[in-house]
């Protein structure tokens, strides 16, 4: 248990730390910030409002243009979510040990029940969630000062150990205006973050990536990103970031040498992974979503000679961080559009149910709607909690 205790200690050291650090700061700043529920601090601020001043004024008419594209894609991007919603709830009760639909954002942290690919770093990641979420709010609250409509604030958001951002509109202008002007400015946000993911991975696929790998297009060998813990590959004693050249006595220099070697392999048969310093033998598993597949537990990428140098190092991690950027953009950009209380997605809802039912049955509609779908996301988060709780009973 003491072993236990410290090993977390150990591994999450960095991740305490920065909470312990934001814990004091809300602490000694507590007068600048405002708490609600006891478990949300708001920290406000005028940042942003200037910049949103200018480019309102100067581009008033073509960001209003897009906000009125954006109501589209934000009632296309709701359907969409609501269906991948349904189609996770079937996953999870037909596809045995199913990785979870969803998962809390949380930098720096290992969350049980989650693939390891999925793992974010925590400096890369708050840096990422910071952007994702600047660029939401501004978004929100440059269209709406394009509309007229003062934003009185803007700031940051601690809700328990998750960090957002927020801008702070006159509700009484908004109220007085039509539904076409709150739904371009409820929207503005979600749709400016899935616009931010099409913008970076055109960038990263057609630029950045084709660049990197001419400067270092020598092939030499493959690692593992992750390996989940108890998988074959971690029983095997493979180990993450290793250079690995051989596999059952073949030369491998890539993802692709790999694979193709790897098509050939069946459950329960071994696997023989060897570098120039030493050989291991793998027990191939079953995959979980095709048990006639075989399976390792690892996220497995190319080497290419010069990848131990600082300048790929920095390289790597910068392209990293834009890949988050990317997904994390998508990801939350999606999800704010489900229709579900205060998300971006279930005030769009509630303004056209308003519309549809009045106000009072509209409001009684949304409030079904959300816990309806509130009950659906605790459910497709089971997994984690499934695991989370055989972590925590495992090490008491």
């Amino acid at each position: 248990m003491v072993s236990e205790f410290v090993d977390f200690l150990v591994r999450y050291k960095f991740v305490i730390l920065f909470y312990v650090a934001v814990v004091l700061f809300v602490f000694l700043r507590r007068s600048r910030f405002e708490f609600h529920f006891k478990v949300i601090a708001l920290y406000k601020t005028n940042w942003g409002l200037a910049l949103m001043e200018r480019l309102a004024s100067k581009y008033r008419e073509l960001i209003k243009l897009a906000g009125y594209i954006g109501i589209g894609v934000g009632f296309i991007g709701m359907v969409f979510i609501i269906f991948v919603i349904i189609q996770s709830v079937y996953t999870l009760f037909t596809v045995p040990d199913a990785p979870p639909a969803l998962m809390p954002v949380l930098p720096g942290v290992h969350i049980p029940g989650v693939p390891e690919t999925f793992f974010i770093p925590l400096v890369q990641g708050l840096i990422a969630i910071f952007i994702v979420a600047v660029v939401h709010e501004f978004s929100h609250g440059v269209v709406a000062r394009a509309h007229g409509i003062r934003v009185k604030k803007t700031g940051l958001a601690l809700i328990g150990p998750f960090f957002a951002a927020f801008v702070e509109p006159d509700e009484r202008e908004l109220k007085k205006r039509d539904d076409v002007t709150n739904y371009s400015i409820l929207a503005a946000g979600p749709v400016s973050n899935i616009l931010t993911f099409l913008v970076l991975f055109v960038l990263m696929s057609v630029a950045i990536n084709p660049v990197v790998n001419a400067v270092y297009d020598n092939p030499a060998g493959i690692s593992f990103s992750s390996i989940t813990g108890g998988a074959p590959a971690d029983v095997a004693g493979l180990e993450k970031n290793v250079a690995y050249t051989i596999v059952n006595n073949q030369p491998v220099l890539s993802v692709d040498d790999f694979l193709r070697l790897f098509d050939e392999i069946k459950p329960g048969e071994d696997v023989i992974i060897a570098n120039s310093e030493a050989s291991y033998v793998v027990a191939a598993g079953a995959n979980p979503s095709d048990s006639s597949k075989p399976y390792l537990g690892v996220s497995i990428y190319s080497r290419v000679e010069g990848d131990t140098t600082a300048a790929y190092a920095v390289i790597a991690w910068f392209m990293k961080l834009l890949s988050l950027v990317g997904v994390l953009s998508l990801g939350i950009g999606i999800a704010n559009l489900l229709p579900i209380g205060l998300l971006d997605g279930g005030k769009m809802l509630q303004q056209a149910l308003h519309k549809l039912r009045g106000e009072k049955k509209g409001n009684k509609t949304l409030v079904r709607v959300s816990l309806l779908l509130l009950f659906i996301v605790l459910l497709l988060l089971t997994p984690i909690f499934r695991e989370t709780a055989k972590a925590v009973l495992g090490a008491s």
